[in-house]
């Protein structure tokens, strides 16, 4: 694939095909999506750029580029789903070029057209890429940090970066800090030192020595110059404006907490990262044990002056980075290790570029029976039970949360069809034929699930469903949950949703609030039905799907379902499920 127009188009096409569709169909999901996005409708509200905020208090979570991005895209296409996601898919449709081009940069044409594509179509860019949560900021800020570098390297003298790639690395660096904190500068420079001291070709330096020359070539001076330059001004002044606590809370308890702890509930073995990678890169990742193998034996076989060593060193330095500090942390989430993707995509492009040409030869040495074909058969195997596990697990799973939705278990017959065509292909001598149909496929397949399964399944949410199906005019007033209070309900009703810690604390609220709200579960309004205000009425209910049922009461001078008071004082399971 010589030009690199039909490159662009093909990569944007892709992961337009992937990310686009149903973005601004489906509801927020709980917890991080809500919470970005009322933080930035916070923002907007208050013309208020520095402090964050969420239901009233100070957020101290995240820094803000996410919520900067979210209101772009609001003042594009409103205050909407859409315009709360457009900003993540435009930024990873971004990532998925810069991908290309650095592998196009590091290992020509063909790998950098496979390494977009992987980037473009694997399951986690589908997910990652269409929510609204800082990790799509960040792996566009990073990937273009890798991205700047590998151009100085693939232009420069070995071992060392000019001063204007030092500025540039630094200035996605910086936001990249805006992002998400200290990690988008600290773990791209680690990756860039690791990678020339690994690369030092003088065998006479000891390696301390061969180290200060590492640091020195990356220029991290400049580097952390102008990061600075684009991220100290807002942390400066969030700083001042909040006495000092977002950065102390920020610091100590949601960068080094999180790494010496798990929190809420997020934890893992070391085993945890390379099952979220096999998940996350599928469809590609069906050679995921075969990459590492041919990498390696490359390393080995080759010498140094052959061209494939440099992007496997690459790949290898900054995935390695990513994956390796955080499964070292306590608090383990897949995003984590969505930056490193980029640099699986280019492992994976380059093993299936060799294959392609014949330039493997690793299998009968780990196994004499084991040939490149063989491999492959073996993944296309793979991707057919899988979409056989979509076809049978699709409704199974819609039949308990989606019912009426069983259907969409028909999207496993992509990859099932798929497999069998690639298989075909290979077997009548045709790799190329073979991949373009698993990419093909892995666009189709994800298009079919982000656009068409996750959008049906999400109308079984419980929270923008509960305040759609009151009417406008009773929407208006004091509103309160039982804790906790989920954070869809701030963002959907627009106002600060006050949590109560008991039921007798929800009794109060109703009956010294006239405009009261209350949203409580389903399973609790037993303990509500005996005590409640005789004028009260029951404005909305949602069954249990994916999260538990929901109900809302309160009064309103415009009538919706039958009062609470007109209800047995008994309460009755089989009276809600009606509703």
């Amino acid at each position: 694939m010589r030009s690199p127009l039909l490159s662009i188009l093909l990569v944007t096409v892709a992961a337009a095909c992937v990310l686009l569709p149903g973005v601004g169909s489906a509801p927020l999901w709980d917890e991080d999506e809500p919470k970005n996005a009322a933080c930035s409708l916070a923002m907007l509200d208050s013309a208020d750029w520095v402090v964050p905020t969420f239901n009233g208090d100070l957020r101290v979570e995240k820094p803000p580029l996410i919520n900067w991005v979210q209101l772009a895209g609001v003042s594009l296409l409103g205050r909407n789903e859409a315009g709360i996601r457009i900003g993540s898919a435009v930024l990873t449709i971004g990532s998925c070029l810069l991908s290309w081009w650095l592998g196009r940069l590091l290992a020509g044409p063909l790998v950098g057209l496979l390494t977009g594509l992987i980037m473009a179509s694997c399951i986690w860019t589908a997910i990652g890429g269409r929510a609204a949560t800082p990790d799509a900021p960040l792996v566009f800020c990073t990937t273009l940090a890798a991205a700047i570098f590998v151009h100085a390297i693939h232009r420069g003298i070995p071992g060392q970066i000019s001063w204007w790639h030092a500025v540039g690395i630094g200035v996605a660096c910086g936001l990249a800090m805006l992002a998400k904190g200290p990690i988008g500068i600290v773990l791209p420079l680690a990756a860039f030192i690791i990678l020339f001291w690994w690369q030092a070709t003088a065998p006479d330096r000891g390696q301390l020595a061969r180290l200060q020359a590492a640091v020195a070539g990356v220029r991290p001076l400049t580097v952390t110059c102008f990061a600075c330059a684009i991220a100290l001004p807002w942390y400066l002044l969030v700083t001042l404006r909040t006495g000092g606590r977002w950065l102390e809370e920020f610091v100590l308890v949601h960068n080094v907490g999180r790494f010496t702890a798990p929190m809420e509930g997020h934890d893992g073995s070391l085993l945890y990262y390379p099952a979220v990678i096999t998940l996350g890169l599928f469809p590609w990742s069906l050679v995921i044990l075969a990459v590492p193998l041919h990498a390696w034996f490359t390393w080995r076989s080759t010498p140094r002056t052959d061209a494939r060593r440099l992007p496997l060193a690459f790949a290898t330095c900054w995935a390695t980075v990513w994956v390796g500090t955080f499964s070292l942390a306590g608090t383990k989430l897949p995003g984590y290790i969505w930056p490193a993707y980029p640099a699986l995509a280019l492992a994976t492009a380059s093993y299936l570029t060799d294959w392609l040409n014949g330039q493997t030869g690793w299998e009968h040495r780990l196994w004499r029976r084991l040939s490149p074909g063989s491999v492959m058969h073996l993944g296309w195997a793979s991707l057919g039970i899988v979409g056989c596990g979509f076809l049978i697990g699709l409704p199974l799973i819609a039949r308990r949360y989606a019912p009426g939705d069983e259907w969409l278990g028909l999207i496993g017959l992509v990859p099932m069809v798929a497999a069998g065509l690639a298989a075909t292909s290979q077997q009548k001598q045709q790799p190329r034929l073979a991949l373009a149909t698993l990419a093909v496929s892995a666009v189709t397949l994800l298009a079919l699930l982000g656009g068409l399964a996750a959008v049906r399944f999400s109308q079984h949410q419980g929270t923008a469903g509960l305040i759609a199906a009151i009417p406008p005019a009773a929407r208006p007033g004091n509103w309160a949950g039982l804790h906790p209070v989920r954070p869809s309900l701030v963002f959907y009703t627009g106002r600060r949703v006050d949590s109560l810690p008991d039921v007798a604390a929800c009794l109060e609220h109703l009956r010294s609030n006239p405009s009261a709200r209350l949203v409580i579960p389903n399973n609790r309004l037993a303990e509500l039905l005996p005590e409640l205000p005789a004028d009260c009425q029951l404005l909305s209910v949602r069954p249990a799907s994916f999260d538990p049922g929901l109900a809302v009461i309160g009064r309103t001078d415009t009538p919706a379902n039958e009062t609470l008071a007109q209800q047995p004082t008994t309460f009755r399971p089989d009276r809600l499920e009606r509703f």
